[in-house]
């Protein structure tokens, strides 16, 4: 799961977990054509296990230092260049 995650934030940088989620899922979850914290909320619901799969994937790749999580909820590669400015190297957002 960590290198498909891994993959999509490369492929989709500023993805979100929700969208993650459903990517990595997409065989076993229908798209409810929600977004951002509704698509959380109704992960969280309706697919608990899957959310928190996802969610401690990313936590752990976060802690592996391989990707950045920013205050929007996007997340984004470690070394990404976004408007000129290099994501990570302590600047998560913040």
């Amino acid at each position: 799961m960590f290198s498909t995650i891994y993959s999509l934030v490369w492929k989709h940088p500023g993805i979100d977990t929700p969208k993650i989620c459903l990517e990595v899922y997409h065989a076993d979850i229908v798209d409810p054509d929600l977004e951002g914290s509704e698509l959380a909320k109704w992960l969280n619901e309706w697919h608990p296990e899957a959310w928190d799969k996802t969610c401690k994937a990313i936590d752990s790749l976060i802690d592996d230092g391989k990707i950045v999580f920013m205050d929007d909820g996007s997340i984004y590669p470690l070394g990404y260049h976004m408007r000129g400015q290099l994501i990570g190297a302590g600047n998560n957002g913040q």
